[in-house]
Formats: C-alpha cells, structure tokens, sequence
C-alpha cells in the first residue's frame, strides 16, 4: 500500500498541490482497482486512474496485443503481482507508466501471458 499511496500523492501533488489527507484517501479508491494493503504491487489503475496520470502529462507507453486477450483472474492477479509499475489494462491493449517494463513487454510482442508466465515460474524458482 506504501507504494500505491505514495504515488497517488504525487499525482494529487501535481493536480492540486492543496490536497489533504482525505483527498489521498478518495484518490486511492478512485485511481487503483484494487485498494488492498500490499507493499508491493496491485498498481493496475481505474479507467479514472489513466485519465489523472494521463492529466498530470506523466509518461505512458502503450503496448498493443496483436489480437484480443481474455483477461483471465489468474493473468489479471499475475500482473497485479509482478507489475511494478501503474498500468492500466484492455482486452487490446496494456499502457504502462514505466519505460523498463514496456521495453520488457516489448520484447516479449506484447504477449503479457507468456511474460507473466516467465515472472509467475522464476519467482516459484527463487523460493
């Protein structure tokens, strides 16, 4: 959670540098699909979400699939996971707002299951 909170105060800081402590809190259920203590992870954004970084002119790469995905639980929790940066989802389509992680996207044509496959079999490996 330190993580989703510190990133949605700088984007109210950027938005309106007048926010308080009850504006971060409205934000974080308004920006992330998920407001879930975790230290790390669940950085997938609301439609809302993209458009306020989309607002406050913060960098997004847009990754398209080449055709539809079925947005399964298990892709949707695997992202949620190993993303370690805000992204936003669709069926056709990834943004994310980390230039790392869309070159790593890239270099797997976009396609996240098998990207997240690799991340889900390394991590069970380093356990």
């Amino acid at each position: 959670m330190m993580q989703k909170i510190e990133i949605t105060k700088q984007i109210l800081n950027i938005l309106n540098p007048e926010y308080s402590e009850k504006d971060v809190q409205r934000a974080v259920g308004s920006l992330w699909v998920s407001t879930r203590k975790k230290e790390f992870g669940g950085l997938r954004l609301t439609e809302n979400g993209f458009d306020c970084l989309t607002k406050a002119d913060i960098k997004s790469y847009k990754i398209e699939f080449e055709q539809p995905i079925q947005l399964t639980n298990q892709l949707v929790i695997w992202l949620d996971n190993f993303m370690d940066c805000p992204f936003y989802l669709t069926k056709k389509e990834i943004f994310v707002f980390s230039e790392k992680m869309a070159v790593q996207l890239v270099l797997f044509a976009g396609d996240i299951k098998q990207y997240v496959s690799i991340k889900a079999r390394n991590s069970i490996k380093s356990t």
